[in-house]
């Protein structure tokens, strides 16, 4: 474990009378721990090994039919139940959020350490850690990680945290005292069995080295040395004080006792609190190997629980296999029966008639093992009676009762566990409807979310650990990696005012490389949440579906979120696509960045791209405005003509009407006046036939001159301009 170092190592062979009492302390309270969880972990004990297929029969039971040659069958479900659970984990990572609280907390500065957050669990390969307890948990019900400091490379001077697996879950032995929640023990053990030679080869210059391991310690703890090896543990403790602190006017709060004193009357306020102090040695039986002091104020040492419950005082843990053994029992059992009647019903015992068979005895005995071609027996006594075969009793296994027995242990497994319906790799209920499988799933889900929250609750307590940590660890400014939710990198200059300067800090800004602001991690108050979803990967591909569903459907929003589109894709190159149509996008949709000269070029040729497409679209909408004003002028001068001829052919219309029925009664008073002339003609002949005087053929006008009146000339026609034509 590399810690932040106060002390050196220990490496003299010399006892103090201090270490004594420390090492007879922690001797008292490792047996403390121990006796209080003695019965849950020989219980979780049992849970693991049941888990991976051993235990799962009676040890009598098991011994007493492998003495009779009968099987016992193994068909362990509890590693498909477990992957059900371990699966859907995998698929929704939590996620640490930190929020700004207290004053002096800065919203910036709390998106830095959520992304530091994300660089340490990348570093350290937390995933693989919180798979591993999350696994480790439902199999007995509870696991440990832990949270160590160490070198960012083996060049570097500056320290990170790291998130560290613990492998044995049985090697940790805290406190009973602790919060209501199972967190912040007042102690800890993480222990180590080690041979005596690899005890040797660690620790030469130890005084355990140089003694016989099983006779020359007197009455030392017998579990923690034996004559094959020794037992050394890291031993974690919480030192508290009561101190004072004090409300200085610029919001801060100090001890009392660290302030100079110039200081003290600037005090504004004042009250007691509780001083909290994480020490930390490795020891034996008998000596201190190690002494060193953490930096923070928490022993780093996570636990992932899952049932916890306080029974009559004593605590009692469990996972899913708990509850579990006795369906998984049964299943097992039936199973093998099955099996073994099946193979019985060519096996059932012969019926003989008493003295058919002497002779053959050993024949009939191994006929079950070996095949014979034909067996003997009597056909007659001694008295010459007639003998029957030998015959199977032919008994009739019951097959069906055992496999209702099966059926009914599958079901009660998968009910204790929490797992409805089809299991993996089984077909749903024919009859079954969309809704009840629905409601099935959220059975499910709803029956297995406390196994995932608990271990939620965990990884919150591991970053309130962290954020008290990694600034205590900036000494120094520095510059830092930063991991997006989207997974992204970037970096940024971090320092702690407590211990350095602004100044120093904005030496290392590097706008070149988008390294363009300091952030004081040293101030201010934050909080963890957690946020549980699908995994980002995961998340980014349905994020992509949809968008490409969007941009299909409505392919005008391409410019605008073509490279959010891209940046999601899982193709090579996607990336440099993205940032090319980002460029493209207009300047009220690129992010700002003053302090970048070349992104200053390309935002003002954007720009300029803009209002020059923008002055384009003015003139061709003025053009647009221009015809229009001519049509419409020219329309009205059309119609002004159009009224123009209308009215000067009404009028040419009305004249014609006029001459023309001034000459139709003129017609007519001539031909009234012809009518006349022949009717005095026609008299007069008549007169002179009866007087006797020959007629005279009268001389008739050949043409008649009609007497017309002058015509009134119409007014003249204005010729008509052609449209279009010059004014």
């Amino acid at each position: 474990m590399a810690v932040v170092t106060t002390s050196k190592s220990k490496k003299s062979s010399k006892r103090s009378r201090a270490d004594e009492e420390l090492i007879e302390k922690s001797l008292k309270r490792f047996k403390i721990a121990s006796e209080a969880e003695s019965a849950t972990r020989q219980q979780g004990l049992e849970d693991l090994k049941f888990s991976i297929g051993t235990g799962q029969w009676d040890a009598a039971v098991k011994a007493n039919r492998e003495i009779e040659g009968k099987p016992c069958l193994v068909v362990n479900r509890a590693p498909s139940f477990l992957r059900q659970f371990t699966g859907d984990e995998r698929q929704h990572r939590p996620a640490m959020i930190v929020d700004p609280v207290g004053s002096g907390a800065d919203p910036e500065v709390a998106d830095i350490y959520q992304g530091v957050l994300r660089h340490i669990e990348v570093a350290s390969f937390a995933d693989t850690v919180y798979d591993n307890s999350y696994d480790m948990m439902l199999r007995i019900g509870w696991d440990y990680w832990r949270i160590a400091t160490d070198y960012v490379d083996e060049m570097s001077f500056f320290q990170e945290p790291r998130i560290v697996g613990i492998e044995n879950p049985f090697a940790v032995f805290m406190s009973p005292v602790r919060k209501p929640d199972g967190t912040d023990p007042l102690w800890c053990h993480v222990i180590q069995d080690l041979s005596k030679d690899e005890y040797k080869e660690k620790y030469p210059n130890s005084e355990m080295s140089r003694i016989n391991f099983g006779t020359q310690l007197g009455n030392a703890e017998p579990s923690w040395v034996t004559k094959d090896g020794v037992r050394i543990a890291e031993y974690f403790w919480l030192e508290l004080e009561r101190k004072m602190i004090c409300l200085l006017p610029d919001g801060t709060s100090k001890f009392k006792d660290e302030l100079a004193p110039d200081m003290l009357e600037l005090i504004e306020d004042e009250r007691e609190t509780i001083a909290r102090k994480v020490c930390w040695v490795k020891h034996n039986a008998i000596e201190v190997l190690e002494t060193n002091s953490y930096l923070g104020k928490y022993i780093p040492i996570v636990e992932v629980s899952g049932v916890r419950l306080n029974v009559d005082g004593q605590v009692y843990r469990s996972g899913i296999v708990r509850d579990y053994r006795d369906a998984q029992r049964i299943y097992d059992f039936m199973v093998t029966r099955s099996v073994e009647q099946v193979d019985l019903t060519g096996k059932d015992p012969l019926l003989v008639a008493e003295g058919s068979i002497k002779g053959h005895e050993e024949e009939y005995r191994q006929m079950n093992r070996k095949n014979y071609a034909y067996l003997y027996y009597k056909s007659v006594n001694d008295n010459g009676q007639q003998l029957p075969p030998p015959t199977r009793a032919n008994r009739e296994p019951p097959i069906q009762a055992m496999q209702m027995l099966i059926r009914q242990a599958d079901y009660d497994m998968k009910a204790v566990i929490g797992i409805y319906g089809a299991g993996p790799g089984e077909m749903p209920t024919p009859n079954e409807s969309a809704f009840g499988v629905l409601t099935r799933e959220q059975q499910q889900g709803t029956g297995s979310v406390n196994w995932s929250d608990n271990l939620n609750r965990s990884i919150r307590w591991q970053g309130k650990m962290l954020i008290d940590l990694f600034p205590k660890l900036i000494t120094a400014p520095r510059i830092q990696r930063i991991i997006n939710p989207d997974d992204s990198i970037r970096h940024a200059v971090v320092f702690n005012s407590e211990h350095s300067a602004a100044d120093d800090a904005q030496a290392l800004l590097n706008p070149a490389k988008e390294i363009k602001k300091i952030y004081d991690v040293g101030t201010g108050s934050y909080d963890v949440t957690m946020s549980t979803g699908p995994a980002y990967r995961t998340a980014r591909q349905e994020a992509f579906r949809a968008i490409t569903a969007i941009v299909t459907s409505q392919p005008d929003l391409f410019p605008i979120v073509g490279d959010i589109w891209v940046k999601y894709a899982d193709w090579p190159g996607a990336n440099v696509l993205a940032d090319r149509l980002k460029k493209m996008l207009p300047a009220n949709l690129q992010d700002p960045n003053d302090s970048d000269p070349a992104a200053q070029v390309v935002t003002l040729q954007s720009q300029l791209q803009q209002l020059s497409t923008q002055h384009n679209q003015l003139v061709a909408e003025l053009a647009r405005a221009s015809d229009t004003i001519r049509t419409k002028r020219l329309d009205l001068e059309s119609r002004e003509r159009i009224a123009q001829i209308q009215a000067q052919a009404g009028m040419i219309e009305a004249a014609l009407k006029a001459n023309f029925a001034a000459g139709l009664e003129q017609m007519k008073a001539e031909l009234a006046t012809i009518q006349n002339r022949m009717e005095l003609l026609h008299e007069s002949m008549s007169i002179e036939q009866e007087a006797g005087v020959p007629p005279e053929t009268p001389e008739l006008p050949t043409q008649v001159e009609p007497k017309t009146q002058p015509v009134t000339p119409a007014a003249p026609v204005t010729p008509v301009k052609p449209i279009g034509g010059p004014q």
